[in-house]
């Protein structure tokens, strides 16, 4: 069975201005490529397929672009095998597992493999047998993102602190994936697992808007990595974990900060018969969007920027333009920069001799999640004042509650 993993696409993400639905489907495209190239089975998405800021006619749009890349794939018997990650919305994608449930049905009492040339959505965790055309089965463990709903529904859902929450999490998703292994996964049958989690020590150069605080961290040895292929997705730098070649994140499919400008982006091919993989896993190149931050501190240097940065009919653009009033004309300068960077996705434009202040500084910054924002707002507005810890004790009691971020992060 042939397998080709992929992660962290966000649709519909946003950088700035300008909207990344564009670049991303550029890649599902080359992505799709790939799959009638290595006559893949079966195509892995380890989470986050959605920006978490999308209103539901963008949803519908981006679910209309994945449908056209991919339905010639599931036409052709291929099938794509989905988890949830932290940036989907979990009332939108519990629906369309739903909905694809209710319009292809599956009998859950009926053993054997399921049926091919589908699209699996799992929104909690999932054993999933498939069977490719040669008749070789491979086993998936479907671990989506650590959530409340997803892994402590018979428990105790109140917390006093997000880490109080994120130990309860991450103890009952060792306990789920230790019980579906137990309970379902044969010995004698290669099993994959899919995950979206943070592991330590993996290489990264942000968590895309989540901190450290509120995410769910794993050590290397938590998980097992006894598995013919481990694809987690989650952090966007593609890599292998443990030591391993076989335990990897496939990254996301597009530069979608400024943090992730020298990142090679890639998913993975991997094949696996009765034995186990039949050789190592091959990463195979996607062709993503340069990100440049670039500042003109004289407008005489315009004429050589063409010379300087490849591909800026295309590139993602963050500049700093100083010129001096008087003698230059700025209107006329932004005007040039336009045609030279259509996609610039920042600008800051500064008088001479006139430096942009820290708050200002804040204000530009790319859009950080909630309860980052609320952390630091919170930190600022009461420095010094008797209260503050009390506040800040109260306002992580209700971070930790997911139905207050999730309603406050999405719109559909």
């Amino acid at each position: 069975m042939r397998i080709l993993h992929t992660s962290d696409w966000h649709l519909n993400d946003k950088l700035g201005r300008i909207s990344r639905q564009g670049d991303i489907v550029k890649r599902l495209e080359e992505i799709a490529k790939y799959l009638d190239e290595y006559k893949v089975d079966v195509m892995v998405v380890a989470g986050d397929l959605f920006s978490q800021y999308n209103r539901l006619d963008e949803l519908k749009s981006a679910v209309g672009d994945v449908n056209k890349v991919f339905k010639p794939f599931l036409l052709d018997g291929g099938t794509i095998v989905t988890i949830s990650g932290n940036h989907d919305n979990e009332a939108f994608f519990n629906l369309m597992s739903l909905a694809l449930d209710l319009a292809d049905p599956i009998d859950p009492k009926k053993s054997g493999s399921r049926p091919t040339g589908r699209l699996y959505l799992a929104a909690k965790p999932t054993y999933l047998l498939l069977e490719d055309k040669a008749g070789q089965k491979v086993q998936f463990v479907l671990t989506p993102y650590p959530t409340s709903s997803r892994y402590l529904k018979d428990e105790k859902t109140n917390y006093k602190s997000m880490g109080e929450k994120n130990i309860s999490l991450h103890t009952a998703m060792l306990e789920r994936i230790d019980r579906m292994k137990n309970k379902y996964v044969k010995p004698q049958l290669p099993s994959v697992l899919v995950g979206h989690a943070h592991i330590r020590g993996s290489e990264l150069h942000n968590l895309y808007r989540i901190s450290e605080t509120e995410d769910v961290v794993f050590e290397a040895g938590d998980i097992p990595t006894n598995w013919a292929y481990a694809a987690y997705g989650h952090i966007h730098k593609p890599q292998a974990l443990a030591g391993t070649t076989h335990v990897r994140y496939s990254g996301s499919i597009e530069r979608l900060d400024y943090g992730e400008r020298d990142d090679e982006k890639s998913v993975v091919l991997v094949e696996i018969d009765a034995r186990g993989r039949t050789e190592e896993p091959v990463c195979l190149p996607l062709n993503a969007t340069p990100i440049y931050r670039i500042e003109i501190n004289n407008p005489e240097e315009i004429a050589s920027l063409k010379d300087k940065y490849s591909e800026l009919d295309r590139a993602l653009v963050d500049y700093k333009l100083t010129y001096k009033p008087g003698e230059h004309n700025r209107d006329a300068i932004c005007r040039e920069l336009d045609k030279i960077f259509p996609r610039w996705w920042d600008r800051k434009i500064v008088p001479d001799g006139i430096s942009i202040s820290p708050k200002l500084s804040t204000l530009i910054a790319d859009r950080q999640d909630v309860a980052t924002t609320v952390r630091t707002y919170l930190q600022q507005q009461l420095a010094g004042h008797k209260d503050k810890d009390a506040v800040l004790k109260l306002a992580e009691q209700l971070l930790a509650d997911e139905q207050f971020v999730n309603n406050s992060e999405v719109e559909i």
